[in-house]
Parts: structure tokens; sequence; C-alpha cells
């Protein structure tokens, strides 16, 4: 089976690694044979991606998946891709406001002329604040033969942009099922012991401006937060660890030395050495507790060790963090471990070392995550 994989690559974050490797372990079970042409913005940095990953792939779809990558930034590499091609995918992330995403709608529209079948595998859908990108958005599901998001908050999104637009997406073919990187995580959570240290793991990101008017704020407050988080456990190191390694799409590591460099408390340290996405999943496994912001960052502290308070920075009901909690957690585990960044100033106060971890149901995960696999070989019956 040859098939192009599209998506933000080339500025991929450690979640985005992980969504990857999901994507493969689905299109393995769907498909014997696999030859993967991935489109990058930054090819050079995928290329080290695919050097660090490939063990993993290996491992995770017990296959060796022949992998080539070319810019997807290139029209005429984005045709010759898909000419040579049975199956074009969206592979995971979210369907927003850049410009990007007119890379994806056209690499959809000239599969579909072309005969070629299509997909959007594990997306999120906002924020959307233009109708430029909903318009944008509404043409790649159109185009797409199947489309199955990563929560339910992203299906209510995206039939509410149709509906805005006067159109009504096809039910039948818009499904939802978990982050592709759950596949990758359940797999490697199974494989790897908890071998507890003694540090407290803490993700953040600068505060983006456009989810709303409180970014100075927001920031500020994060860099009270982490010198409140040193003095009260004083006797363990606060390891502040980035999500994204890469100037484009902002390397966590810029913030993250600005608030370890602010504070005077010698148990915090920015972890400035590149971490592959083995390392990381250990690091958050082995955390005394974590503290994520960044969305991935929840989604592997959730499901790696479930000692971990949530730093919400999208919107409160309706963000991708949020939709995510909804969906895996019916029990209201993490209702007194959540703060909403756009809302109120995370403390200290509810953060208990000692509290009970959350146990992840991966029986739920395989079987609503079967819905990749499934779905795909149905495309070519």
């Amino acid at each position: 089976m040859r098939i192009v994989v599209l998506g933000w690559y080339g500025t991929e974050t450690i979640g985005d690694r992980a969504i990857l490797t999901g994507i493969f372990s689905f299109l393995a079970k769907a498909f014997s044979d696999l030859d993967v042409c991935l489109g990058s913005l930054y090819p050079f940095f995928s290329e080290r991606t695919a050097q660090e990953d490939a063990s993993l792939w290996r491992d995770i779809t017990g296959c060796n998946i022949r992998l080539s990558i070319f810019n997807s930034k290139r029209p005429s590499s984005v045709d010759e891709a898909i000419a040579k091609s049975d199956l074009v995918v969206m592979a995971g992330g979210p369907l927003m406001d850049i410009d990007e995403l007119f890379l994806v709608e056209y690499a959809f529209k000239k599969a579909k002329k072309t005969g070629k079948r299509t997909a959007v595998l594990g997306c999120g859908v906002g924020p959307l604040s233009s109708a430029l990108y909903a318009r944008s958005v509404i043409e790649i599901v159109k185009n797409s033969d199947l489309t199955i998001l990563r929560d339910s908050v992203s299906k209510q999104t995206l039939n509410s942009i149709f509906s805005e637009h006067g159109e009504s997406p096809n039910a039948e073919k818009i499904l939802v099922a978990f982050d592709p990187s759950m596949e990758c995580l359940m797999w490697w959570a199974r494989a790897n012991p908890v071998c507890q240290g003694n540090y407290v793991c803490v993700n953040l990101r600068e505060f983006p401006s456009n989810y709303c008017d409180r970014e100075i704020y927001v920031n500020s407050s994060l860099f009270k937060f982490v010198d409140s988080l040193a003095e009260r456990f004083f006797d363990r190191e606060i390891l502040l660890l980035p999500m994204h390694y890469f100037h484009s799409g902002n390397d966590d590591r810029a913030f993250l030395n600005q608030v370890a460099f602010a504070s005077a408390k010698s148990n915090i340290r920015a972890q400035n050495q590149n971490l592959t996405l083995e390392e990381t999943m250990r690091v958050y496994r082995n955390a005394s507790f974590n503290v994520g912001m960044r969305f991935h960052s929840v989604v592997f502290q959730t499901a790696l060790s479930g000692r971990n308070y949530v730093l919400d920075y999208t919107q409160p009901q309706s963000g991708k963090i949020s939709g995510f909690l909804r969906d895996i957690d019916s029990e209201g585990f993490y209702r007194k471990r959540y703060f909403n960044l756009q809302v109120q100033s995370a403390t200290c106060d509810m953060i208990h070392a000692n509290s009970p971890a959350f146990a992840i149901n991966w029986d739920l995960v395989a079987t609503r995550n079967s819905v990749y696999s499934n779905e795909l070989s149905r495309l070519f019956r």
C-alpha cells in the first residue's frame, strides 16, 4: 500500500511524533505492506525524527516501513507523491487557522481528482477564528472519504462550522476516537514498568496570544507557580520539560529557561538537551508527579503516569484539553487537578505528591481506537 502522509510534520513536536507512531500502527493493522511518503514542511527536521524513531516504529508495527520524505510546501512534489499513491491521509494534529491548512486542502482536492482515497485521521478541529480557514476545513472534510476526529468536542465544533456556512457534513463519514498518540503510549506503557524518581516534571509553553488577551498575565502567573512549586517541594528537582525543540512553532526551551532563570530556587532545571520520543515518555512515566500545559504533555502524563495536574490554556469547556479529559475521564478524576488559565491562575494549593493516580482504561482506548484500522480496511474493500 502506497500512502501519502500529511500534517504539520517538519515542525513536529514530541506529541506529533507519538501521533505518527500511532498512525503507522493503525496503517500496519489495516494493510500488510507499507510504502509511506511523508510530507514535511522542513524535511531535514523530519529526517532526524525518522532516524530516532525508526526502531520504535518497527517494534510497534512489527514491520519495516519504507519511508521517503518530500517537501510538502512544493506543489510539484505533492503532485508527484499523490500520483504514485493509493491513499492520502492527514495524520493527526489540529485543523486550525494556520496557512499550512491550504496545503492539505490542495492535496485532498488533487487526490480526489485523480481517483485516490483520502482520510483525515485523529485530527482536532480549531481554533478557527477566520471564515477563510473554516471554509478550508470544510473543503478538506468534504474531500475526505473517511474522517476520524480525536475527541467529541472536535465533532461538535465541526458540525457548528458546517452549519454556520449553510452546509451539513456527511455524518456517516465522521467518526470519533482517541488521539492517535494513545496507540503509541498504550504500547509503550505496557512494555515499560514504573521506576519512580525523585523529581517533579513540568511542561509549560508561552501562552499563545491568539487564544485570548491574558497573555502577559498568564505568563507571569506561570513564573510564580513554578517558583512556589520549587519552594513547596524543595527536596525534589523541578524539571521543566519541553515538548517542542524547534524554532518554528516556538521552541519550549526559550520560555522554560526564562522561568528557570527568573527564580532563585536551585532545584529548578530546564531540559535543554533534545530528548527523543521514548526518552520523553520515560521522564513522564517515572516522575513523582507531573504538571502539563501543552496538549500532548497532558495526554502523555495522563496515559503514562496518572499522577498529574493540568494547566489548560485552551478555551474553557470547548478546547482540546478539556475535550480529551471529558472523553478519557468519565468519573471526573481530574476535576480537582485542573486549572483553566484563561479564567484562573494555577496554584500549588491543590497539588499533593502522594495522591492516588488516575487508572486509565486501556481496554476502552483499544476498543475506541480500533475504528482507525477497521475503517481504513473498509476503504479498499
